[in-house]
């Protein structure tokens, strides 16, 4: 709800744009989706069956993928990816610095070492340059991230790894619907990994996905995502259904039920609508930003098709009198919504004994330092924009340098 306008900011004494808080998301849930998962309740079929099925094989005619691996997060897919390629003691494994701490944590769970290279600017994922400064002869995969629901620079990434006959494992946590040259994502590297998490494109409220064109590779990580047994509970309890399997390697417990796979089904009938309707947030934000020079506005780099997970501004310091958090407490006071993404993975406590001594991340540092994300979901409304917008405009007037 907008109230009466000043140009003074909440935090220097003025009204705050909005009366309620802008949540920083909203997840775009609608009576089809609570039809769906009341219907998978009473059908009394609660963990991994049918509906689970069902979602694998939608998204991947969905994505034009050959296998399509449900599991319960992001998380575990790119830990399930890492083991089944036998990454382990003694491994490398290149990512990126800004980026969650689950990328990170997957390549450790699995005993091997996280090499960080810097980002480059333009999409904010990996720099393919840095990447290849980082290539050594322990390294045994590399894991990019598309960040914010664009793709990172993966075709040149892959013209470097594919050569040297290093894997690549994309994690797609933000991108799921995002597009190289007309391409979606999940079929570029030898596996992908998505998130379909409450604050993603699609949710399941948590779960994830992995996509691969590899036959084999898919057929061990359905074996490492349960139990490492011949059959899943579908194929046993179903009334076509056989009670006998076999054990034959020491798995994992990563499958996704039917509650959150009947979700994904009706968020995957809509995903169009809500990929346009983020798109249409994104390009409105834009206008309304437009005229303030002390923000730089995120850009979908060419040949990209973003997806708009996320929406990043990046403060000018040499434009403003405050630095990024004393904006994000304007912000607040605004009654506005924002985050940070992220981190930046070296600069956490627990991962320092990883990083290689000596090693700089100034693109990433830069990022870190000015970053701000704003509030973007699908519902989000005219005024709503126009709130944002008005926000960070008066704060930066406000606070201008000189």
């Amino acid at each position: 709800m907008s109230v009466s306008r000043s140009s003074l900011p909440a935090i220097a004494g003025g009204t705050p744009v909005r009366a309620k808080p802008l949540p920083f998301f909203r997840a775009a849930v609608d009576e089809s989706d609570v039809a769906a998962v009341a219907e998978t309740l009473r059908s009394g079929w609660l963990t991994s069956g049918p509906k689970a099925v069902e979602l694998e094989k939608r998204l991947g005619d969905y994505l034009g993928t050959s296998h399509t691996i449900a599991v319960s997060s992001c998380s575990e897919a790119m830990f399930l990816c890492m083991k089944a390629l036998g990454v382990g003691p003694g491994d490398e494994v290149i990512t990126s610095p800004i980026t969650f701490a689950s990328t990170v944590h997957a390549i450790l769970h699995n005993g091997a070492t996280p090499v960080l290279a810097d980002i480059e600017s333009d999409t904010f994922g990996v720099d393919p340059a840095a990447v290849r400064a980082c290539v050594s002869p322990r390294t045994k995969a590399i894991m990019p991230v598309h960040f914010g629901g664009q793709a990172c620079r993966i075709e040149e990434i892959l013209a470097l790894a594919d050569p040297a006959g290093i894997p690549v494992v994309e994690d797609a946590a933000h991108s799921f619907g995002a597009r190289v040259h007309g391409r979606l994502l999940g079929g570029f590297g030898r596996a992908t990994a998505f998130s379909f998490y409450a604050t993603k494109n699609l949710t399941t409220a948590e779960g994830g996905a992995i996509t691969t064109g590899d036959e084999v590779l898919a057929q061990r990580l359905r074996l490492l995502g349960y139990h490492g047994m011949s059959r899943d509970s579908w194929s046993r309890y179903s009334d076509k259904g056989s009670w006998y399997y076999q054990v034959q390697i020491p798995g994992y417990k990563c499958n996704l039920s039917d509650l959150h796979a009947a979700l994904g089904l009706t968020q995957l009938s809509k995903i169009d609508h809500l990929l346009e309707r983020r798109r249409a947030v994104a390009d409105a934000l834009a206008r309304a930003l437009e005229g303030c020079a002390a923000v730089e506005l995120p850009r979908e780099y060419p040949g990209n098709r973003h997806t708009w997970h996320l929406y990043v501004i990046r403060v000018r310091p040499e434009a403003l009198r405050i630095g990024r958090d004393e904006f994000i407490q304007a912000l607040r006071a605004e009654n506005v919504g924002t985050s940070v993404h992220f981190i930046p993975i070296h600069r956490h406590p627990f991962f320092a004994p990883y990083l290689r001594p000596g090693r700089t991340f100034p693109v990433a540092d830069d990022y870190y330092a000015r970053c701000i994300s704003l509030p973007i979901f699908p519902d989000m409304t005219d005024d709503d924009v126009r709130d944002v917008g008005d926000a960070v405009t008066r704060i930066a007037e406000h606070f201008r340098a000189g």
